[in-house]
């Protein structure tokens, strides 16, 4: 029993420090081999153990390199019993440390209704003839692009300049934004 343990201690070793190096290396060759695998369905399932790949890699490095430790000192079963207890371990305080946190922290874009009256930036020329683009603040900081164009009567924004969404055509995904300082450098009247 100990001759069969050992080797399957060793093969979870090996498939828990391969599983992430793969997908580090997969990763760089891009979105084709991407396996970022999330079992836990952001959210709705929020068990002690989360399912997803990382979680389930340090399970199986920690049951082997502890149960190989524990193989040659203990009882065979207790080696056993010990690796699953320290994996599970690992993996609880990996969920609840790290992944917990991190899906919490998720960057959620604004809803096209609230877009209205925030302000943003031009990033790509807008015109009357041409739909340009403006990017805007979610709620945790990051920056969104939108499709915009102007309102009537002006004819041209450029990029980089302040502009204030004023209306929003959630069908098309498409802002009306008007520039907050005129031609003259002073600030329009809102």
């Amino acid at each position: 029993m100990g001759a069969v343990l050992e080797k399957v201690y060793l093969c979870c070793m090996v498939a828990g420090l391969a599983i992430p190096l793969f997908q580090l290396l997969a990763g760089g060759l891009g979105s084709a081999f991407d396996l970022d695998f999330d079992f836990d369905l952001d959210g709705a399932f929020d068990g002690i153990l989360p399912l997803n790949l990382m979680g389930i890699a340090l399970f199986s490095v920690l049951f082997g390199a502890l149960g190989r430790f524990c193989l040659h000192r203990i009882h065979p079963g207790l080696s056993l019993l010990a690796g699953i207890a320290a994996g599970l371990l690992g993996w609880y305080l990996l969920g609840r440390f790290l992944i917990k946190p991190l899906h919490a922290q998720r960057a959620f874009a604004l809803r096209m209704e609230d877009l209205r009256w925030q302000i943003g930036t031009v990033k790509l020329e807008i015109r009357r003839d041409f739909i340009g683009t403006v990017t805007l603040l979610s709620s945790v900081g990051s920056l969104i692009t939108y499709s915009a164009k102007p309102i009537a009567g002006v004819d041209k924004i450029e990029a980089g300049e302040k502009v204030m969404v004023v209306e929003v055509d959630a069908e098309k995904r498409l802002c009306t934004v008007s520039p907050l300082r005129e031609k003259g450098g002073d600030p329009l009247e809102l």
